[in-house]
């Protein structure tokens, strides 16, 4: 280390530019008159003897009569405890800012990149508690432990919570594990990925697996971005995987693309499907539930035969049109603009085949 830099060490520890100066000078040259301590630094001479004193009353030199003024440097042992003392001090500071800046509440319309995954979990568990009606999960057998409370919490308040699980060579048995009670449904993936979760449409939170050599954290308040990567998640981690765990044999939907490509070769050959459809009224803004029998299919890859339509096909216009007795309801998914609700929650209360 140099001098410059030995200065500013002593200037955060407390010293003036003139103090650190004269001391690191006594510790290099042993006892010296104080003109040539002067004369070995920056500092004046009339001001040397001011400097000297100031020292010695803080205990960092001692000063000798003589024919004239020396000084010499004292041991410097309490001097090196009280640095690491601030050094140490400082430190916790600053993991202890660092922490509370990743573990601030998170403002409108945001994203924050972390280096600490522990904080996306966080974040992640505080989320899937507030929950009001969807969560959307991949991770590992082992991490979907952690999260036992916050999903029960969430079952109670009647959000359907979807987990694709990647299972480890200790981890329990997806098929009876200890969240398959409160989990809507889980499905066992065999590719790794990184931990995601969608939470209510609007929040995403996504880290890196632990093999990245600097771990991070993605944590996303808004709408928009969200549905990129629920996007991500319904096509390369969800509907390609076997469902192992379910609390009923048709589970509701909270993807309308999915729905469509379960029901539509039942419906194209004549079956009568009811539904009850929960969701937000595209002119209103508002909540708003609607039931009846799906009349229609529409979709941008529309085909003529009752094959299953793809995600592909499915991921410009996709919409259902629901007789409800009165009139006709146009329903899309998320995001709808040209229909007249978008869904939420798609419940299948009845399937009449022909």
């Amino acid at each position: 280390m140099n001098k410059n830099e030995l200065v500013a060490g002593l200037e955060d520890a407390g010293l003036s530019s003139y103090q650190a100066e004269a001391y690191l000078t006594l510790l290099d040259r042993g006892v010296s008159p104080a003109v040539d301590v002067a004369r070995n630094c920056s500092i004046p001479v009339p001001r040397i003897y001011d400097v000297l004193t100031e020292l010695e009353r803080m205990g960092y030199v001692e000063t000798l009569d003589r024919e004239t003024l020396h000084a010499r440097a004292c041991d410097p042992v309490e001097l090196i405890d009280d640095l690491h003392a601030k050094s140490d001090r400082l430190s916790t500071v600053a993991t202890a800012v660092e922490d509370r800046w990743e573990q601030s509440p998170l403002g409108e319309h945001e994203m924050n990149v972390t280096q600490r995954v522990d904080t996306v979990i966080d974040h992640t568990r505080e989320q899937i508690r507030e929950a009001e009606s969807t969560v959307d999960l991949a991770l590992t057998d082992e991490r979907l432990v952690e999260f036992e409370s916050a999903l029960a919490a969430a079952a109670d308040n009647g959000v359907v919570i979807r987990a694709s699980a990647f299972p480890t060579a200790d981890g329990p048995d997806l098929a009876t594990h200890p969240v398959a009670a409160s989990v809507t449904e889980i499905r066992r993936r065999t590719i790794r990925s990184p931990f995601f979760a969608v939470v209510d449409r609007t929040r995403a939170n996504v880290a890196p697996t632990t093999r990245m050599p600097d771990p991070y954290g993605v944590v996303v308040n808004d709408d928009i971005i969200s549905f990129v990567f629920q996007w991500y998640f319904q096509t390369c981690l969800w509907s390609v995987w076997e469902t192992v765990s379910t609390h009923e044999p048709t589970p509701p939907y909270v993807c309308l693309e999915e729905f469509i490509r379960d029901i539509y070769p039942l419906w194209h050959e004549g079956a009568l499907v009811s539904v009850t459809v929960e969701g937000i009224g595209t002119d209103s803004g508002k909540g708003r539930t609607v039931s009846g029998v799906v009349v229609d299919v529409v979709h941008s890859g529309r085909t003529t035969d009752d094959r299953r339509p793809t995600l592909a096909e499915l991921s410009g216009q996709a919409s259902v049109v629901v007789a409800t007795g009165e009139r006709a309801c146009s329903v899309g998914g998320w995001g709808a603009l040209l229909e007249d609700l978008e869904a939420r929650r798609i419940t299948v209360d009845g399937l009449e085949l022909p």
